[in-house]
């Protein structure tokens, strides 16, 4: 390509910034450059999740797990969890069930909570708070991908598709309450 065809190029990608900045300005009004070859973002990843659970873990008072016929069961004391070896496995436990994700609802009726691991449930977390009610979580069984947990919030609550994680969390955690080492 000659001279003149590199000036009619740059000329012909002059004009079509020209009339992209005005169409961009006519949607969102005053622009600056430097907005147009950014573009608009969304909210970051983060900030779209929708928690599964919501409250703060300084009012937990006793966390109960219990996986069939096993319970397993501590309560906060002023120098931490008690008969726990390290307390700060319970608030790692804690924290991690204020990152759970709810993935999305499921539309299922009582008589098919069985289906996901939910009647009975797999696991069950109980949290008992200063001066509120304590809250439930049951959990089922993964997703056929194994991606996911079911979850019910509370005997006849929401059912819900969770990460994967709130299993091996909920496992850790049972270690961490269990006073026999390798026993579950």
């Amino acid at each position: 390509m000659g001279r003149r065809g590199t000036l009619a190029l740059a000329l012909a990608l002059l004009v079509a910034s020209l009339f992209l900045y005005r169409e961009l300005a006519g949607e969102r009004g005053a622009l600056s450059w430097q907005s147009v070859l950014e573009g608009s973002r969304g909210a970051p990843p983060g900030e779209q999740i929708a928690r599964l659970l919501s409250f703060d873990p300084a009012t937990v008072t006793a966390v109960r797990l219990q996986r069939g016929d096993q319970q397993w069961r501590t309560e906060r004391r002023a120098g931490g969890w008690s008969g726990v070896a390290e307390p700060g496995n319970v608030d790692d436990f804690l924290a991690s069930l204020l990152d759970l994700a709810e993935i999305m609802p499921i539309d299922v009726s009582p008589d098919e909570l069985g289906d996901q691991g939910l009647a009975p449930p797999e696991g069950v977390v109980e949290l008992q708070r200063r001066d509120q009610p304590p809250i439930v979580l049951f959990l089922g069984r993964h997703n056929p991908p194994a991606t996911g947990v079911y979850a019910q919030l509370g005997p006849g609550g929401r059912t819900v598709l969770t990460g994967a994680l709130a299993l091996w969390e909920f496992d850790k955690a049972i270690r961490a309450l269990n006073p026999t080492p390798g026993a579950q």
